[in-house]
């Protein structure tokens, strides 16, 4: 969910003509400028609907969009999510997902927040989803089961689509599963994560893919493999970046779509 900024004309902070963004936030929406370049830096900031930089300039006329507060979502997971669904206008209302590598639960805490009706939140590890979602009575817990081994039949509703971050194994091995799994006009939103893609001789030291080219072959690695098992790309973005960690995506797929060209997809990574 994102909480809308528009500055108004009876506000004195209105007054000004042209103001940086990063000091503009500092003034209302956060507590310092340091604070408000971090957000804007990670995409939780947005400028007339696009991601901006901490110096855009400001006009009067302009309207900043600004993501909740990090300490609402369960984990830092959620703003990638969050991200991608104002990015891409999505709505979940009233939906049925999955969430594959479910973990802590940030995508899960996205999605009920945006009124998701029932999430079954899926991870191969046990006992790590934060407290209040597991509780919640809208949230399924599947702990303990790998996803390369889900069914339709694993679900006890049909699903209208899925959201997944993994890690340590490409997505080229659960996207068939998916495909699987959901209905005609099912949809994925998949975290794409070209450490995870590329190979182990694509890392510096830190684990890190610095090479654009690289996160293009992983971005196109994945539109391959899911038009294969008939899952259409339709949009990317990218998620919030961190400094020092890797750069990552956020891919959105409708099963029995038309996808959209592949150029356009690898384009978000020149």
């Amino acid at each position: 969910m994102y909480v809308p900024f528009r500055t108004d004309p009876l506000c004195p902070r209105a007054e000004f003509m042209i103001m940086r963004l990063d000091k503009y936030l500092s003034e209302g929406a956060f507590s310092s400028r340091t604070k408000a370049a971090r957000a804007i830096e990670r995409g939780l900031v947005l400028l007339n609907g696009k991601t901006a930089k901490p110096s855009d300039e400001v006009k009067s006329s302009d309207v900043v969009t600004v993501l909740e507060s990090k300490e609402n979502y369960v984990s830092e997971g959620g703003f990638k999510l969050a991200k991608a669904f104002s990015e891409f206008g999505s709505d979940v209302r009233g939906k049925v997902f999955a969430d594959i590598g479910a973990s802590t639960g940030g995508f899960t805490d996205v999605l009920l927040r945006n009124g998701a009706r029932r999430v079954f939140a899926v991870d191969v590890g046990e006992c790590q989803l934060d407290e209040k979602l597991a509780a919640d009575p809208r949230v399924a817990v599947m702990d303990g089961v790998n996803a390369r081994g889900l069914q339709k039949n694993s679900f006890s509703e049909a699903l209208d689509g899925i959201v997944t971050d993994i890690s340590f194994i490409s997505l080229t091995y659960v996207l068939p599963v998916f495909s699987e799994i959901l209905g005609e006009g099912g949809c994925v939103y998949a975290l794409v994560k070209p450490q995870f893609e590329c190979g182990p001789a694509a890392l510096d030291k830190h684990g890190i893919v610095k090479d654009a080219k690289r996160r293009r072959a992983a971005i196109g690695k994945i539109y391959d493999c899911a038009l294969s098992c008939g899952l259409a790309p339709l949009q990317i973005c990218t998620a919030p970046e961190h400094e020092r960690k890797n750069k990552e995506f956020v891919m959105f797929l409708r099963k029995g779509a038309t996808p959209c060209k592949k150029e356009k997809i690898l384009s978000i990574e020149k």
